[in-house]
């Protein structure tokens, strides 16, 4: 399920790709996103309404065969607020940065934008590295329970995973 203002970026995200009707940006969804997010029809075209009328997306001409079909492109100002919440982590007020935001940007991020990637990976790293704490301060607490043998190898699990992550990310920054 596509969580608040997160279709929003998802939209403009693929809209800087190749202008799309609300046929492709649903068939993209399903073929690129869907370990991630979903959305519905119901919720995709509402939501390109509001960016039309938000100014963040604009209308292509209809082709006369098929008045019915309407293709939507970036404007000026959608790439630029696209473009501003791409980087909006990476303030120096930032400390963390949760795993749905840091998945969102990094998969619209290229070569290019190298060293935005390095410091999305490294915010995301630290906030791991609290995460893998917390995790191990609650791993002492069970530790010694029988009786919560199955939360301890929950805990475990997170921990293996988040540990595999740091290792993962540490080996992607590019220096």
């Amino acid at each position: 399920m596509a969580r608040s203002n997160t279709l929003q970026y998802m939209i403009l995200g693929l809209l800087t790709r190749r202008p799309m009707t609300g046929y492709d940006i649903k068939q993209t969804f399903d073929k690129e996103k869907a370990e991630f997010w979903t959305a519905p029809f119901s919720q995709i075209y509402p939501e390109l309404n509001r960016m039309l009328k938000d100014n963040q997306i604009n209308l292509l001409k209809t082709d006369p065969k098929n008045s019915r079909r309407k293709t939507y492109q970036l404007t000026n100002q959608g790439q630029s607020f696209f473009k501003d919440w791409l980087i909006l982590p990476l303030s120096s007020e930032s400390t963390t940065l949760d795993n749905d935001n840091f998945i969102l940007r990094l998969h619209f991020l290229g070569t290019q934008q190298q060293s935005t990637i390095n410091q999305l990976l490294e915010l995301r790293i630290k906030t791991i590295n609290i995460e893998i704490a917390q995790l191990e301060l609650e791993l002492t607490e069970v530790v010694n329970h029988p009786e919560q043998l199955g939360r301890e190898l929950i805990i475990k699990k997170e921990l293996t995973n988040k540990k595999a992550d740091v290792k993962l990310w540490k080996n992607e920054i590019k220096g």
